[in-house]
């Protein structure tokens, strides 16, 4: 696939506004993520509160890299976590690895606009999503507030893109990207499609429900993305049976190193 097709196919489009960061690092904001002190705290030696080895800083025994939270042997992340190189902690989805990407749709009157919850892969840069229609003047619908969580309105008019990196990534053993909401649609399920630049993807037919409460629905796209890629493009369709989805959520899980 050229990678001119996802500035073909954006031309002209209308995105749905600014991303929400409160904060010098968004993670920090809504995830809690590398939201680290970068002082050396009260001194640098071994025993003290900065970066020595066993301080609460980021040196060994730490709560920063080996054997703390975050680091080697950690809960979350770093070598020997269950996602790899993956610093996103637990999948919301409860997919096995890492939260590498997460994003949900929040209510402002009839639109949705994005807040990122969650960016753990090692690049940070490039970080954005939204949703795009086909036609000027589009804006992202906000539904469905009433019978459960709501959030974006995705059909036959409008797709999501999503852009990241995977730069320092040498392999992926396995992505998973999971929407959490449900088919709009109150006589048919759905289903959902994506495209990258390195190939398509689809679930099965009647795969999300139309029936609250809202559910996770995950789908392998470990073929479809590769590893130092500092330009990769997740473009999300709904269909092809029920081209309507109501989606609060979306996630990409993986395990990596």
């Amino acid at each position: 696939m050229s990678r001119l097709l996802g500035c073909i196919a954006i031309a002209g489009l209308v995105a749905c506004g600014p991303p929400i960061r409160t904060g010098n690092d968004r993670d920090a904001q809504v995830g809690g993520d590398d939201a680290s002190d970068t002082s050396d705290g009260n001194g640098g030696g071994d025993g003290n509160n900065g970066n020595g080895d066993g301080g609460n800083g980021n040196g060994d025994g730490g709560n920063g890299t080996d054997g703390g939270g975050i680091g080697d042997g950690g809960m979350m992340s770093a070598d020997g976590g269950s996602g790899g190189i993956i610093t996103g902690g637990p999948c919301a989805s409860g997919i096995a690895g890492a939260a590498a990407y997460r994003i949900r749709w929040a209510q402002s009157g009839s639109s949705a606009y994005v807040v990122y919850e969650k960016n753990g892969l090692p690049d940070k840069t490039p970080d954005h999503a939204g949703a795009y229609g086909y036609q000027i003047g589009f804006t992202p619908s906000y539904v469905d507030p009433f019978l459960a969580q709501g959030g974006l309105q995705l059909d036959g008019s409008c797709f999501v893109d999503i852009d990241l990196s995977t730069e320092g990534i040498t392999s992926i053993t396995r992505a998973t990207l999971s929407l959490y909401g449900r088919s709009f649609n109150t006589t048919a399920s759905g289903s959902f499609n994506w495209q990258t630049f390195e190939g398509t993807g689809s679930t099965p037919t009647n795969f999300v429900s139309n029936v609250a409460p809202y559910q996770w629905y995950s789908a392998d796209m470990t073929t479809e993305i590769s590893p130092g890629d500092g330009g990769v493009k997740i473009r999300i369709k709904a269909g092809p049976n029920s081209g309507s989805l109501v989606v609060n959520k979306i996630e990409l899980c993986m395990q990596a190193n």
